[in-house]
C-alpha cells in the first residue's frame, strides 16, 4: 500500500512538469480527436444502409431519426463501457513518452531498454480491448442473475476490469525492462497492488471528462509502481 500511496503522489508531482505536461496534452487531444472522427465515421457507415435514403421523404425522414438514435445510443453506450481499453489504443502512441518522462525525473538509473514502438504498444493494447470485451460478455449472465443483489454486479465488473487494466498496463510498461517470462513473475509478485492501481484505473475511467486523463496518468501509475516494487525506490 506504501508503495501504491507513493506512486500516485509522484504521478500527481509530475503532472505539471513540461515534457509530462506536453505528452499529457497531445494524448488528450488525440483521444478527443479519434471520439470524434469515430462518431462522424459511424453515422457515415449508417448512411449505406438499404433504405436510409428513399425518394419517400417521409421514409427517410423516419430513417433518419431511428437509426440517428440508434447509432448515438449504441455509440455512447459502448464508449462508457469500453473507453478505458479504446483510448488506450490511441494513448499507445504516447505511452514510450510517458515511461521516459517518469523515469527520466525518477529512476534515472533504470531507465528502461529500446522502445517498443507504435505497433508493438498498439498490438497491447488491441489484445487488452479484446480481453476485456470477450470477458465481459463471458460474465454478462453473471450480471444479469445478480443484478437484484445490492452492489454485487458492480464489484464483479469493476473487480475484473480492474485486474485486467491492470495486468495490461503492466505489461506495457514492463516488457521494456524485463523478458515476458520475468515480467509475470514479478507481476505476480505484486498482483495485490497493481490489482488496487487497476482498481483506481477502473473507477476513473467511469467518470466524465475525466476520462480522458486516465490512460496517461494509469500509465505513469504503473511505471511508479514497478520501479518501487522492482527496484525498492521509496
Amino acid at each position: 500500500m506504501k508503495q501504491l500511496i507513493t506512486a500516485i503522489e509522484r504521478t500527481g508531482q509530475q503532472m505539471l512538469d513540461r515534457p509530462f505536461l506536453k505528452v499529457f496534452m497531445l494524448g488528450i487531444l488525440t483521444t478527443i480527436g479519434a471520439i470524434i472522427i469515430s462518431y462522424l465515421g459511424a453515422n457515415e457507415i449508417m448512411k449505406e444502409i438499404p433504405g436510409y435514403q428513399s425518394d419517400w421523404q417521409w421514409w427517410e425522414d423516419f430513417v433518419n431519426w431511428i437509426t440517428g438514435y440508434a447509432v448515438d445510443i449504441a455509440f455512447f453506450f459502448i464508449l462508457f463501457f469500453f473507453f478505458a481499453p479504446i483510448s488506450t489504443i490511441f494513448i499507445s502512441i504516447y505511452l514510450d513518452d510517458i515511461i521516459d518522462c517518469v523515469e527520466d525525473k525518477h529512476y534515472p538509473d533504470h531507465k528502461a531498454g529500446e522502445r517498443l514502438g507504435i505497433g508493438h504498444l498498439a498490438f497491447l493494447a488491441t489484445r487488452l480491448l479484446l480481453y476485456i470485451v470477450i470477458l465481459n460478455i463471458l460474465v454478462l449472465p453473471l450480471y444479469i442473475l445478480l443484478f437484484w443483489i445490492p452492489f454485487v454486479p458492480l464489484a464483479i465488473f469493476y473487480l475484473l476490469n480492474g485486474y485486467l487494466l491492470g495486468w495490461g498496463y503492466y505489461e506495457m510498461v514492463a516488457v521494456r525492462h524485463l523478458g515476458i517470462k520475468e515480467a509475470g513473475i514479478h507481476r505476480k509478485s505484486i498482483r495485490g497492488v497493481i490489482l488496487m492501481a487497476g482498481l483506481i484505473m477502473s473507477v476513473l475511467f467511469m467518470v466524465p471528462i475525466l476520462q480522458l486523463a486516465v490512460p496517461i496518468l494509469g500509465a505513469a501509475l504503473i511505471c511508479h509502481l514497478f520501479h518501487l516494487t522492482r527496484y525498492n525506490y521509496l
